[in-house]
């Protein structure tokens, strides 16, 4: 935020205590010997200080910036290892995407826990760019890991994907560089402000330009708590939608840091802190439970309001990585171990379909194994079956399966995954299929979540369409035994409540799209549309011309929606 002061002080700190070291008066020219003392490494940090005088002879002095950093002499850092490295990068805008920044985060975390750096401000910053490069040899060693992992069973030898990675690299730094020599404005009171701001600066984008500007201002925010503070008040007011996905991306960032035990508070168990995560991701959690309650209010909003895609798909991907850990879930109560497994795997569940889909299938399995005695493919496939048994019903049953297919589980037990889709054919109507306990409309969200799992399964094609059918077949029956749409087309009713229960019951998503069983739903609502002066009879009551117009243009739109018209 810009400021106003009659002088700046520089204060480097020294022994642990901060030591005034310069005057200036302008804030550019501060925070310019901010930047050159941060460059060396012997300088353990560095904050600015605005002082104004009053005529009462008080003075205030205000925090305006405020940095520290790892000197020379610890121990080296190294990266960490990850398993997978998506997506190929083939140019810095890859480089940046939400796949790549996660990647970023992973490998580069202690590095970015050391000097309290987001990947955002460290890709934004020419100076901190340069120190990671400097630092032991993290860059060095992150290339030639992502390369080795890309160029896995290609043609590609490690050395060319290494070059790729290197000149990919330095056209960040080069960016960098260039808008380090930009004398930007600083942070404006929304995000939005700041994108136009920058707007009329030639040679980068708007966008890089306004995360610069937010960089350097987070730099100055030395806690992750204080961060993700600082972007909740900025994302929280906002309205602009692209202002808002970009602060999204920065979000995520900080909420791939050490920040989880501020966020949820105190837990009774690992698998309390993954229900707890997966709880904030939807925006569900309780904030009174969170160490920092305003900050996590702001966040559950967010969430709420799906404004955070990249930061909810962080947040569930953290608690899927605590799943797949040696860590157990009930460490104080071994004996509850399966219990806090089945209240995990019930969260997961959410109406239609599985939270992040082959994600959790695989975490859910790779979970399930450590209840399984044998070791290797035998324990795996026991994993399979047993988890499927402890589903809530054979059409999530059919759900986890069909997920299950999608992951690299697949290539050693897709087999073992068919076998099981017995549990399928085994249901003959919808009360075998799913829960009797759900109302009718969930009954056929999760029959037809079922199907679509399916659908998009890595399942043998025969297999698929045979599951798929069965799952179409069994909703078909419920709509014909059950008298579903007599229900909703009641003679006795004005013909436009009819049509329009019915046109919402073929759009509403609770039947297989293009399926038999909302062929007759639809053969329905093209019977009632060819009657005779259908839309005389439509518009009767309706006095108004112009409203009878807009009842007509509405449900016109209906059609629409449904796929009818």
């Amino acid at each position: 935020m810009p400021s106003d002061f009659e002088e700046y002080e520089i204060q480097v700190m020294k022994d642990g205590r901060w030591n005034t070291e310069a005057v200036r008066n302008s804030e550019t020219l501060s925070r310019q010997l901010a930047k050159e003392l941060l460059g060396n490494k012997q300088c353990a940090g560095v904050r600015i200080v605005g002082n104004q005088s009053y005529r009462d002879g008080t003075t205030n002095e205000t925090v305006i910036f405020e940095k520290t950093q790892d000197v020379n002499g610890d121990k080296p850092i190294k990266i960490n290892t990850v398993e997978v490295a998506n997506p190929r990068c083939k140019r810095p805008r890859d480089f940046f995407g939400l796949e790549g920044r996660m990647v970023f985060n992973r490998i580069f975390r202690n590095h970015l826990e050391s000097v309290a750096l987001t990947p955002t401000e460290i890709l934004h910053s020419f100076q901190d760019i340069k120190r990671l490069q400097d630092r032991d040899n993290l860059v060095p060693s992150a290339v030639s890991h992502v390369a080795k992992l890309q160029t896995a069973n290609t043609d590609q030898t490690l050395r060319d994907r290494q070059d790729e990675i290197y000149g990919i690299v330095e056209q960040t730094v080069e960016q960098a560089r260039r808008a380090d020599d930009m004398e930007l404005p600083p942070l404006a009171n929304s995000f939005s402000a700041t994108l136009k701001d920058v707007a009329d600066f030639r040679g980068e984008t708007p966008e890089y330009l306004g995360m610069v500007v937010l960089a350097r201002d987070l730099s100055g925010v030395n806690s992750w708590t204080g961060k993700l503070d600082r972007l909740c008040q900025l994302a929280d007011p906002e309205t602009d939608r692209k202002a808002i996905l970009l602060l999204d991306v920065v979000i995520a960032d900080v909420l791939g840091a050490n920040i989880v035990q501020e966020l949820l508070g105190w837990k009774r168990s690992l698998g309390a802190a993954i229900i707890a995560m997966l709880d904030l991701a939807d925006g569900t959690f309780d904030p009174e439970e969170s160490e920092i309650t305003e900050t996590t209010a702001m966040l559950c909003k967010l969430f709420s309001a799906n404004a955070l895609p990249a930061s909810r798909r962080v947040m569930i991907d953290r608690a899927l990585t605590q799943l797949k850990s040696s860590q157990p879930l009930s460490r104080n109560d071994p004996e509850k171990e399966l219990e806090e497994y089945r209240r995990v795997m019930a969260r997961l569940l959410v109406p239609g379909g599985i939270m992040s889909g082959g994600d959790a299938a695989e975490a859910i399995t790779l979970r399930g194994t450590r209840f399984i005695e044998q070791g290797g493919a035998t324990g795996r496939k026991k994993a399979i079956n047993a988890t499927v048994k402890t589903m809530p019903d054979p059409a999530r049953g059919v759900m986890y399966l069909a997920e299950l297919s999608n992951t690299n589980f697949a290539d050693e037990h897709l087999e073992d995954i068919v076998e099981q889709l017995g549990v399928v054919f085994s249901a003959r109507v919808i009360d075998e299929l799913c829960r009797r306990s759900m109302s009718p409309k969930n009954r056929m969200v999760t029959a037809t979540g079922a199907h679509d799992a399916a659908l998009n399964s890595g399942l043998p094609e025969g297999i698929r369409d045979q599951v798929t059918e069965h799952i179409d077949g069994v909703l078909e029956r419920y709509l014909l035994e059950e008298n579903i749409i007599d229900k909703l087309d009641k003679p006795e009713d004005h013909i436009r409540d009819r049509a329009v229960r019915l046109v919402k019951f073929c759009g509403a998503g609770v039947l297989p799209a293009d399926g038999e069983a909302l062929t007759l739903a639809r053969q329905r609502v093209i019977a009632l549309l060819r009657k005779p002066k259908f839309d005389t009879h439509y518009i009767e009551g309706i006095g108004d011309a112009a409203k009878a117009e807009k009842a007509l243009r509405d449900f016109h739109k209906l059609l629409i929606g449904a796929g009818i018209a």
